[in-house]
């Protein structure tokens, strides 16, 4: 019951001073709505950047969104917040005039935000100045070099990891280029076919002089052999003469034969080794080119492979939202200041109240205890 008249007994003390109260609230809420007034207005804009995860072809892996990888989205906003990004932009949008002697990094602080809300894939830019149009601007400029500073460093990566297999590639084609350019000089300055075909020629007319000469070292034979056999009764001289004559002329054809026959196998003793080595060159030459286009294509094909990898690798970067020019100010804001300025007059009068009625109860009560209750009954 003591507790209950106590809260009585201040509830009626506050009744008795509610003027008190009035004029601390309202005294908070004139200056609360006159320094409102009095600050320099100061606008927000918002452009957002939507992180779209690597999938490449794989609609398995763009969907394969895990807690660790959305923690580790937040290194983009580095990307966003950089010194140096922050600088140029100040520059390029002619606000570093506007604040004289202020560091960029201070200056970074009181105008910059960059955020990623949990469990998203968006990054949020924020950008505070007092002209709302430098804020959007300034907004907008920050997300997309953003953008454009993630695809440098994906388009840098995707040079590093080329390279090597760029170098291999232009190598084997240009082992491929010098392969024909020497086949087309062999080819020209070597007629290979019309050599082949010289030779192929002359081994079948050797051939078929081979074949003629046996044929008439046949009949020299027989020719010969008629010669000598015994002549039969009633042959006259003429049978003998016509015979002699066949073996001077049969000879002297196998001696035509003989020397043609010579020609050629000296011919082909000349020809034919050059025309082997000449082969064994264009075999060569050709195995050679054969293997370079070989090498080419495969080189090539690791080289498609890897451009055709690096959508898989890297997370790419949109602007969802460059922002819009802010139609009302973020700060200062008047029905928060007013609200807040309330609150606080409110529990800071109320308190001050509460320390005074306790201090003079304890007052009374240490003078007469007795008197005291029977006094603030009354009160």
């Amino acid at each position: 019951m003591r507790n209950a008249s106590e809260g009585l007994e201040f509830a009626g003390y506050l009744w008795r001073r509610r003027a008190l109260v009035a004029i601390t609230c309202a005294t908070a809420l004139a200056v609360a709505g006159a320094v409102s007034l009095l600050l320099p207005a100061r606008y927000t804009a918002t452009a957002s950047i939507l992180i779209e995860p690597p999938g490449g072809n794989d609609p398995r892996a763009a969907t394969a969104v895990s807690t660790v990888y959305l923690e580790s989205l937040k290194t983009y906003e580095r990307f966003a917040s950089s010194d140096t990004l922050f600088e140029r932009a100040l520059d390029d949008l002619h606000l570093r005039e506007r604040y004289p002697g202020v560091s960029t990094e201070a200056l970074k602080r009181r105008i910059l935000e960059v955020t990623k809300p949990a469990s998203t894939t968006i990054i949020d830019i924020s950008a505070t100045v007092s002209d709302p149009k430098d804020a959007q601007a300034l907004a907008q400029y920050i997300a997309e070099r953003t953008v454009a500073l993630n695809v440098s460093l994906d388009r840098q990566t995707d040079e590093d990891l080329s390279r090597e297999p760029q170098r291999l590639f232009e190598a084997a084609k240009a082992r491929r280029i010098a392969a024909e350019q020497v086949k087309d000089q062999f080819t020209r300055a070597t007629p290979v076919e019309a050599l082949d075909k010289e030779v192929l020629v002359a081994a079948e007319l050797r051939s078929e002089v081979g074949k003629d000469l046996a044929r008439a070292r046949a009949e020299l034979a027989n020719y010969l052999g008629q010669q000598q056999a015994p002549q039969p009764s009633g042959a006259g001289e003429p049978q003998t003469g016509w015979t002699q004559f066949e073996i001077v002329a049969t000879r002297a054809k196998i001696q035509d034969l003989e020397g043609q026959d010579r020609q050629l196998l000296q011919f082909l003793n000349v020809k034919s080794p050059l025309l082997e080595d000449l082969r064994r060159r264009r075999d060569s030459i050709d195995a050679e080119l054969k293997s370079a286009r070989a090498e080419e294509e495969a080189q090539n094909t690791k080289l498609s492979d890897v451009k055709a990898s690096s959508a898989a690798r890297g997370v790419r970067l949109k602007v969802l939202d460059p922002g819009i020019v802010p139609q009302r100010p973020s700060f200062p804001n008047p029905p928060l200041n007013l609200a807040v300025a309330f609150v606080l007059s409110l529990m800071a009068s109320i308190g001050y109240l509460a320390i005074q009625f306790a201090y003079h109860r304890a007052r009374d009560t240490q003078r007469d205890p007795v008197f005291s209750r029977h006094s603030d009954a009354l009160r």
